[in-house]
């Protein structure tokens, strides 16, 4: 049977596609500049997955970095839960007084030093939608000190509508993967758990309706592939493959 082979990701292996690449280099200038932006994708575009990767690169260029998941977060927990994550040795009950004194000397100390600090905000969608407000104060607060990312779903309510339109620089859109785009991180993620298996040209399109371009359902995927082929002792995925394992993605 017809193979792709196994896929051995080069230099340039994590740049899939270009279109997320573009949003990555979108979201890098933002922070480079100290501006506020925003990431826009539906779900399963992999927001998260994106933004746990800028962390993870700005880091290594000197960058202080914190992503804060606001699912859930309600307003009064948001400045200690910032700095907290900012490592300013606050107890989780401190004064509120002293807990945005404190964050504002921070963010002068921060303009002062001309380092570079960008707080990402994932899941703005899921968020108490009174956190609103906390933000505008915040976004006042850090203006030129850091650089703020969100990233969220398209429908926001109208309180957070409003503190994009009036702070974020940016709107970077992601989409879902493209079948193109899905067959090479499918490749790639197999390759990164099992070196040994190879994938068919019929289980790349299989992977692509299993999938409907989902970056999360792509690597459940890679992982539930990789351990049927161990316990079935493969060395070859095709679409028979893939489409048994369809069912088990569908639950998420």
């Amino acid at each position: 049977m017809d193979t792709l082979g196994t896929i051995r990701p080069s230099s340039k292996s994590n740049h899939v596609a270009n279109q997320r690449t573009e949003s990555l280099e979108r979201l890098r200038y933002l922070a480079s500049q100290k501006r506020y932006g925003i990431l826009i994708g539906r779900r399963g575009t992999g927001k998260s997955d994106l933004f746990a990767r800028l962390a993870g690169e700005l880091h290594l260029e000197g960058f202080e970095t914190c992503l804060i998941n606001l699912a859930g977060v309600p307003a009064h927990e948001l400045p200690q839960m910032i700095a907290a994550e900012l490592g300013l040795g606050l107890e989780s009950n401190e004064d509120k007084i002293l807990t945005w004194a404190t964050l504002q000397d921070y963010a002068h100390a921060v303009r002062q030093s001309n380092s570079h600090h960008v707080l990402m905000f994932d899941q703005l969608d899921r968020a108490d939608e009174s956190t609103a407000v906390t933000f505008e104060r915040l976004l006042s607060l850090f203006d030129g000190a850091f650089a703020c990312l969100f990233a969220s779903r398209p429908k926001l309510g109208k309180p957070f509508r409003a503190l994009i339109k009036n702070h974020c620089w940016m709107q970077v859109s992601l989409e879902r993967l493209s079948s193109n785009d899905v067959s090479q991180m499918l490749a790639q993620e197999v390759y990164s758990r099992n070196q040994e298996l190879h994938l068919t040209h019929d289980a790349h399109a299989a992977a692509q309706d299993a999938t409907a371009g989902r970056v999360d359902k792509l690597k459940r995927l890679a992982e539930l592939t990789a351990i049927a082929a161990e316990a079935d002792g493969l060395h070859e995925i095709n679409e028979d493959v893939i489409r048994s394992l369809k069912s088990e993605l569908e639950l998420r």
